[in-house]
């Protein structure tokens, strides 16, 4: 197995850019273009689709990259176990997550991790998304999946993996609600608005009525996307969920997705733990797996 040349590889797919990826590896355009060539050959398939403008992976080649970083984290894994003799790594990660989370992105960040360290136990509870961070303060688990903040307090470390704009949602069937979002301009002033209770998802809803200069007439504040959409898909009101949400909800035959100017912003969803936590090697382990995923 040629690892220098998986290296190439996973660093060219983040990259895009076979000029940087020469400079920053330290290896000749050529050089790097008879490397990828090398492996095009080897899998009988293109790994980039490339013109004089732009670079991008082939279907393929998302699949190689998956098999490319799998690889060299086993071989990490392999190396060290060598130099230090140690046992393998077992016990548990306990991780708390939003149900959209779980059926999302979650098992991609957990892929690597599982298959480096086969004895280790996770441990997935879900919940509510405005629970994640008192979950991780109270010690209930070492790792959750939150809404990350401008300013993350200083015993947090945080790793943004995804970023989903803000949406309005209202019901796709006939109710009230859908007719006044339906007027133009919309008449924010009448519109049912459901909300989250708490969360960063509401203080960034309480942002955009404020600059409108609107109170909005508050149909509901509930706890959980989950329940918030359920009430918009009854015809309840019009409410403000992550775009993500919304697209992997079961409801989502029964939404539309309201367009406002100017929008209500992005979510930054990550991986958080406490920064003592790092200290815990399956939780050390866990983190530096992160970038690989």
């Amino acid at each position: 197995m040629d690892y220098d040349a998986l290296r190439l590889f996973v660093h060219l797919a983040r990259t895009l850019h076979f000029t940087r990826t020469s400079r920053e590896c330290h290896i000749s355009l050529s050089a790097l273009s008879r490397t990828i060539q090398r492996l095009e050959a080897e899998l009988g398939r293109p790994l980039f689709a490339r013109d004089r403008r732009s670079v991008a992976l082939t279907p393929e080649g998302e699949l190689f990259y998956e098999h490319a970083v799998e690889t060299l984290e086993r071989f990490r894994t392999l190396k060290e176990r060598v130099a230090t003799g140690a046992p393998a790594l077992a016990g548990t990660l306990r991780i708390f997550a939003s149900v959209t989370a779980v059926q999302s992105f979650l098992p991609r960040v957990l892929r690597s991790f599982r298959r480096a360290y086969p004895n280790v136990q996770i441990e997935l509870e879900t919940g509510y998304a405005a629970n994640a961070l008192a979950m991780l303060d109270r010690g209930g688990v070492d790792v959750t999946v939150a809404a990350v903040p401008e300013r993350v307090p200083a015993g947090l470390l945080s790793r943004v993996v995804v970023v989903t704009p803000l949406v309005f949602v209202a019901p796709s069937a006939d109710s009230d609600a859908a007719a006044l979002v339906a007027l133009r301009p919309v008449p924010w002033e009448r519109v049912p608005i459901i909300l989250p209770a708490a969360g960063l998802v509401r203080t960034a809803a309480d942002r955009w009525f404020k600059r409108r200069k609107v109170a909005p007439q508050l149909y509901g504040e509930v706890m959980g996307h989950e329940a918030l959409l359920s009430l918009v898909s009854l015809g309840c009101g019009v409410g403000v969920v992550p775009r993500l949400v919304a697209d992997r909800s079961p409801l989502r035959a029964e939404l539309r997705v309201i367009d406002v100017e100017p929008g209500l912003g992005d979510l930054r969803v990550g991986i958080c733990i406490e920064r003592r936590a790092l200290k815990k090697p399956i939780v050390r382990a866990f983190w530096d797996s992160i970038d690989r995923s």
